[in-house]
């Protein structure tokens, strides 16, 4: 699949992704989102991990239609669209979904078209990836013009978090890739894993990872989960929602400045 032009569509399109499954990537996505949403950036997530999605379920949202329905040809694009919260709009994939985890070319491509119509509607589109190397996870990559990399400092979701690196940088993705360590114990932890990525991805690809940031070890974050409703919403003033908030100033740097004025703070 060839890589879209980025030059004055509208929305950002950014890909959260990881090569290791159970690392936090959407429970990050959906706070992500969230923050950015408060921030004045209006965001959708649009849960790309097909046929297992649970990005709506961390949401606390129940979704009428999925893009299963829109891939089916029995709803509209803008029929898809959830509302969530901090004012977010989800689409859903769809989970338990046979025919959507086996999605060929062509239903891909549909869904490619489809994130690509919602750029003049938004400012950021946040794209939920499905974890590991197949094509139901990089065609989505490609279309992103920033992709943040979640890992934790367990040496397999390292050993993961590379090989999804390699995958997309021999298919030829020169955009930026962001780091964000996860689940870490402290922030030395968490640059130790982040040069050790940076280190493979230069030295065997001539690629230069960029650090975003961290998220520390918070039962906060398990807690929310239970809840169904994102962790800086319900805890706002959770040490995993003061990095979040950290995160995304950093991302600001890279998307630009919001349109709209920021939501008042929860009192």
């Amino acid at each position: 699949m060839n890589s879209p032009e980025h030059s004055s569509k509208g929305a950002k399109i950014i890909a959260v992704t990881s090569g290791k499954g159970g690392v936090g990537k959407t429970s990050l996505s959906v706070n992500l989102a969230c923050e950015l949403s408060r921030r004045g950036h209006r965001t959708i997530v649009v849960d790309t991990d097909l046929g297992l999605a649970n990005a709506h379920i961390l949401a606390g949202i129940k979704p009428k239609k999925t893009l299963s329905d829109y891939i089916e040809g029995n709803a509209e694009l803008a029929e898809i669209i959830e509302d969530g919260p901090c004012k977010v709009k989800f689409i859903s994939g769809g989970s338990g979904v046979k025919e959507m985890a086996n999605l060929d070319d062509n239903g891909r491509a549909r869904i490619c078209v489809a994130i690509e119509e919602l750029q003049p509607f938004c400012d950021v589109v946040l794209l939920d990836t499905g974890a590991g190397v197949s094509k139901g996870v990089t065609d989505f990559i490609t279309l992103a013009e920033h992709t943040i990399l979640v890992t934790t400092s367990n040496f397999a979701s390292i050993a993961d978090a590379y090989g999804i690196v390699k995958v997309i940088v021999q298919d030829g993705y020169d955009r930026p890739i962001h780091a964000v360590v996860n689940r870490v114990r402290s922030p030395e932890e968490a640059e130790q894993v982040f040069l050790k990525l940076k280190g493979c991805t230069e030295r065997f690809l001539g690629f230069d990872l960029n650090w975003l940031g961290l998220l520390p070890e918070d039962s906060s974050v398990e807690g929310a989960v239970l809840k169904r409703t994102p962790f800086s919403e319900v805890f706002p003033g959770s040490v995993a929602a003061r990095y979040l908030a950290k995160l995304v100033t950093g991302l600001e740097r890279y998307i630009g400045a919001p349109k709209t004025a920021p939501q008042a703070a929860k009192s």
